[in-house]
C-alpha cells in the first residue's frame, strides 16, 4: 500500500510525468498484457535484444565491419522483433488463450536472439566467460557471423579502393 502511495504522490507532484508513464503503461498493457508472466517475459526478451545491439555493435568495431546501413537495417530487425509479440498477444487475446501465441513467439525468437548475441560476444572476444558447450551449440552462427562480417570487410575495402582510383 505503501508503494502505490508513492506513486500516487510522484503522479500528483509530477503530473507531466505521471501522465507519460500513465499512457506508456496502459500502451504496454495492450501491447504486450499486464500480467506479471508478460511483462517479465518482455523485458528479459528485450535485455535479450539490447545485449545483442551492444554485442553486436562491438564486435563490428572491434573487426572493422561496422557499416550504418547494416545498423539501420538492424533498427527495422528489431523493430520487427518487438512487433511481432506484440501481436502474437493480440492474437492470444482474440482466441482468448492464456498467452500461449506469445509464449512460443518470444521463445522461438528468443533463442534466435540468444544465438545471435552469443555469436557476437565471440566477435568480441568476451568469449572467456560463455560456457564450451553454449558455444559449440551456437557454432553454426558463429560461422555464420564471422562469414557475414568478412565479406563487409572486403566490400569496404572494394569500395574504398575504388576510391583511391
Amino acid at each position: 500500500m505503501d508503494q502505490l502511495k508513492n506513486y500516487l504522490s510522484l503522479m500528483t507532484g509530477h503530473p507531466v510525468a505521471g501522465s507519460i508513464g500513465a499512457i506508456l503503461t496502459a500502451i504496454f498493457s495492450y501491447v504486450y498484457g499486464g500480467t506479471q508472466f508478460a511483462i517479465g517475459a518482455i523485458l528479459i526478451y528485450a535485455g535479450a535484444i539490447a545485449l545483442d545491439w551492444i554485442a553486436g555493435y562491438r564486435a563490428s568495431k572491434r573487426d572493422g565491419s561496422y557499416a550504418s546501413e547494416y545498423g539501420i537495417d538492424g533498427g527495422f530487425r528489431t523493430a520487427f522483433l518487438l512487433i511481432v509479440p506484440a501481436l502474437a498477444h493480440r492474437a492470444d487475446v482474440m482466441m482468448n488463450l492464456p498467452n500461449v501465441i506469445f509464449a512460443f513467439v518470444l521463445f522461438s525468437f528468443g533463442l534466435h536472439i540468444w544465438k545471435s548475441m552469443t555469436a557476437n560476444v565471440v566477435r568480441c572476444g568476451w568469449d572467456v566467460w560463455v560456457p564450451v558447450w553454449a558455444l559449440n551449440y551456437v557454432a553454426d552462427e558463429i560461422e555464420h557471423k564471422i562469414a557475414r562480417s568478412q565479406k563487409r570487410i572486403d566490400e569496404k575495402q572494394k569500395y574504398l579502393k575504388k576510391d583511391d582510383e
